[in-house]
């Protein structure tokens, strides 16, 4: 497009109602304001010849950059402006202090912020501009951790500053105040600092020393365990060797090395490869300014640089415009070109490239001044992935005055991403419902199980995959995945393979995903992680029957109130004799003339039979309306408790505790697994009822089993295991045979602690144990238990459904009061018999008799 186009371009749109607020840069040239800070300069002389020579500056570098088009410039001396609103960008020489309060002022009219201010200043956002600090070559420490945090690489809450004594106090200040002061554009954190200096010993063997009591005096549970060392190369040396020996780089803790002296022979930092620990988090920040190179650090300079790289930017924008422009109407130009949120954006996009192109491609004078390079150490896994120690630096980042912190990765790798995405090695067996290794219909193995439930959310969390690897003697492999596993009554987790024990002990693998009983037993060769699952020990009884309904009906009354009711029936008999007879208006024809007679009558009112007579006196009367009284409570109450009883069947006493357990040793037996961790607690037991279930406790082998099941089902045995081992057994058909016959007691009277298995000296296991502890909290372990070991079952629910099925009495429920009527009816038999026996008795003594003949 020629010249002529693009002014005829201009002409339309200065004609055509905009719909856009800000005007393009195609109708208007952009605008910048240029504000320069009197304070900001040593003397009047050198303020007063930059604010003179500022536009002759600005019009040579956008007259190479931007022509034919211009920057509107306008200088304010001062620190008063009225409004930013018709700017395109703002260029300020000031303080720090003074550069932020301008930032909020270009920030809220969306400007392009082009910053030149002291050093030990924090930056402008990315977002929102480029700011340059003027560093003198020597003194950009401070400036290389305020950058940092810029980029959040050092989110430390804790620091310990370790430091040789070459270094001056205000250097040491200035570090410590960049790395814990607020920054204006972050959320402030409060660091708490610790500082230490090595003393520049006369010997390398007298530093070694005193570098190695400063680092084992250090309390690193209260100080935390983030170091900034800030040495000379030697020292650094010193320092990892300190921490090495002590074993003070662990995956738990983050080591950051300054070296400030290195310069053109940076290649040595490679030697620090062979100080590296397996598992350490160790960064490197190291001077590598070309000391040949000619290092031009003045304002002219920057202002230049920053200048040309805001004319690039605005000339990029401009031509896209036009290029939009020329594809549509003036309209739809003004509804789709970028506003002036948007054009910053893009404009802070392309100034950053072109800095960024000036400084490694053109060679820059002002860019190539002041060089760091950032180095991580990579060094989880390399072992189990190499077979030795094989860790290695890579390029995390540069700093620049111009650019500031350019991170390419993290500073800490591990500490963001882990194992970083590796495959690690793990060792396991068959042991369901533990470790399950199964054949898919393809024949590839596939493990589950509880412990791999547990490795899978481990490797999302530590960033890892991993290879199983199994022993060959190990043979318990299902052939479909579906299959259903084969149960065991006895607990499988004291016994592991002797394979598996090498593979932990000759570190061939991270660690063993088996499910193993924490015990002193090896400690020596091995180490457990924070147990995975805590298992109780419980009993599994005979379900409680029903007890015999024979004597149902007496059941409503306990044997004391049935005797005081029938003392009182004996006792209120002649007490009714006495009051009708010794009143003086009875009649001997009241059916109350003997004791027995009043017996019946009382005993004829309890059954709510009556009598025939009643007593005449008042006295009788009153008496006899007591008794009715009671009767009709105690008929009532009966009457209620035997339907209670009739409705829910009395059940025999549960074995629910060890004391239950123990009160039940002359009927019952009980035993536990041969091996089992029960045996071992029950011996190191204090109470006295443990020694008793030792003691008398049978000790059973895996061959056992069925025997055991058939005299628990008798009623004679108690077998004592883990709650999830009988739980999940009686799931199995064996148990369900019996129709629901067994039941688990509520006391749960020992934790074992089940953990995986890990190398002695392991440095992962803290990390491992971190990630375990956050699967207990969350919940996720116990969610893991319920989906492998359901917590009810067939006996369960059918037990639980026992009490709300509609019931009809029957004949068993009744059977006793018929065994009543039959003695009833026996009883009078034999009482008729003995009455008949009495009258001929009777009648044989009369014949003897002679009788007188009475006319």
């Amino acid at each position: 497009m020629d010249m002529i186009s693009v002014f005829f371009l201009a002409w339309l749109l200065n004609s055509a109602d905009a719909f856009n607020d800000f005007p393009s840069l195609v109708s208007t040239n952009a605008s910048m304001a240029v504000v320069i800070e009197k304070s900001f300069f040593n003397d009047k002389v050198e303020y007063q010849d930059m604010v003179n020579n500022i536009y002759k500056l600005i019009a040579a570098v956008t007259s190479k950059e931007m022509y034919p088009n211009d920057i509107d410039v306008r200088v304010f001396r001062g620190m008063k402006i009225n409004s930013l609103r018709d700017y395109t960008a703002l260029l300020s020489v000031t303080t720090c202090h003074q550069m932020w309060e301008l930032h909020d002022a270009a920030r809220k009219e969306e400007l392009v912020h082009l910053a030149i201010t002291d050093q030990d200043c924090p930056r402008l956002p990315d977002s929102e501009g480029v700011s340059i600090p003027l560093i003198s070559p020597g003194k950009e420490l401070a400036q290389i951790f305020l950058d940092m945090r810029a980029v959040d690489a050092l989110t430390w809450n804790n620091v310990n500053i370790l430091h040789d004594d070459t270094f001056d106090r205000d250097t040491i200040s200035s570090v410590t105040e960049a790395i814990s002061t607020s920054l204006p554009n972050k959320k402030f954190h409060l660091i708490s600092r610790s500082l230490f200096a090595f003393k520049h010993a006369n010997s390398e063997r007298n530093r070694r020393d005193y570098i190695s009591d400063v680092l084992e005096n250090l309390n690193v549970d209260q100080l935390g365990r983030c170091f900034l060392v800030i040495v000379t190369i030697d020292a650094a040396a010193d320092v990892m060797e300190a921490t090495k020996t002590l074993n003070m780089a662990q995956p738990d803790s983050q080591w950051l090395y300054v070296i400030t002296d290195v310069a053109r022979n940076f290649t040595n930092i490679t030697s620090f490869t062979d100080l590296l620990l397996e598992g350490s988090n160790v960064a490197i920040i190291y001077n590598a300014t070309n000391n040949d190179t000619y290092c031009n650090v003045n304002l002219k300079c920057y202002i230049q640089e920053l200048v040309a790289a805001l004319a690039n930017a605005l000339r990029l924008s401009l031509l896209t415009e036009i290029e939009l422009y020329s594809h549509m109407t003036d309209e739809e130009f003004e509804l789709i070109r970028l506003n002036k949120l948007e054009r910053r954006q893009e404009i802070l996009k392309n100034i950053k490239i072109k800095l960024m192109d000036d400084i490694f491609a053109t060679g820059g004078v002002c860019g190539k001044c002041l060089f760091w390079r950032f180095a991580s150490a990579i060094t989880w896994g390399n072992f189990f992935a190499h077979g030795k120690n094989v860790a290695h630096l890579i390029d995390s980042g540069i700093w620049m005055p111009v650019l500031g912190a350019n991170l390419t990765d993290a500073l800490f790798p591990h500490v963001a991403h882990g194992f970083r995405g590796i495959s690690v090695p793990v060792a396991t067996y068959h042991n369901p419902p533990w470790q399950v290794i199964s054949l898919s219909n393809s024949g590839e193995k596939e493990y589950g199980g509880l412990v791999f439930d547990v490795m899978k959310y481990l490797g999302r969390k530590l960033n890892f995959t991993f290879t199983v690897l199994s022993p060959a003697s190990n043979r318990t492999i299902k052939s479909t995945r579906n299959e259903t596993t084969d149960v065991v009554l006895t607990s499988t987790t004291r016994e592991i393979p002797q394979e598996i024990i090498d593979m932990i002990v000759d570190k061939r693998v991270l660690l063993a995903a088996c499910a193993h009983t924490v015990n002193d037993q090896g400690k020596g060769k091995i180490n457990f992680t924070l147990p995975i699952f805590i298992q109780t020990y419980s009993f599994l009884t005979a379900k409680p029957g029903q007890l015999s309904r024979a004597l149902l009906f007496t059941a409503p009354f306990t044997k004391e109130t049935w005797a005081c009711l029938a003392a009182s029936i004996i006792i209120m008999g002649p007490i009714l004799y006495l009051v009708h007879k010794c009143n003086p208006n009875s009649t001997r024809t009241s059916g109350l003339n003997s004791p027995w007679q009043c017996v019946w009558y009382v005993y004829g009112a309890l059954l709510q039979q009556g009598g025939m007579y009643l007593p005449h006196s008042d006295s009788a009367r009153l008496l006899i309306a007591v008794w009715w009284l009671i009767v009709m409570v105690v008929v009532a109450t009966y009457s209620g408790s035997l339907v209670a009883f009739l409705t829910f069947p009395n059940m025999d006493v549960a074995v629910l505790t060890v004391d239950d357990l123990i009160a039940h040793k002359n009927r019952l037996t009980w035993g536990f697994p041969n091996g089992s961790f029960l045996e071992e607690y029950l011996k190191n037991a204090e109470e006295e009822k443990y020694h008793t279930l030792l003691e008398r406790s049978i000790i059973h082998n895996a061959t056992q089993e069925a025997e055991m099941i058939e005299q628990v089902k008798a009623g004679k045995h108690v077998l004592i295991d883990w709650r999830s081992t009988l739980r999940f057994a009686m799931r199995n058909d064996l148990l369900l045979t019996a129709g629901c016959a067994f039941s688990l007691s509520t006391d749960e009277f020992m934790d074992e602690p089940i953990a995986m298995i890990i190398a002695k000296d392991s440095p992962y296991i803290k990390i491992i144990n971190a990630e375990l502890h956050r699967m207990h909290e969350s919940g996720l372990m116990n969610k893991w238990i319920a989906e492998q070991i359901p917590m009810k079952d067939k006996c369960s629910d059918s037990f639980a459904n026992q009490v709300v099925v509609e019931r009809k009495v029957n004949v068993a429920d009744m059977q006793g009061i018929f065994f009543v009527l039959f003695m009833g009816i026996t009883g009078s038999i034999f009482l008729l018999c003995c009455e008949c026996c009495w009258h001929k008795r009777q009648v044989s003594r009369r014949r003897k008799l002679i009788q007188p003949f009475v006319s």
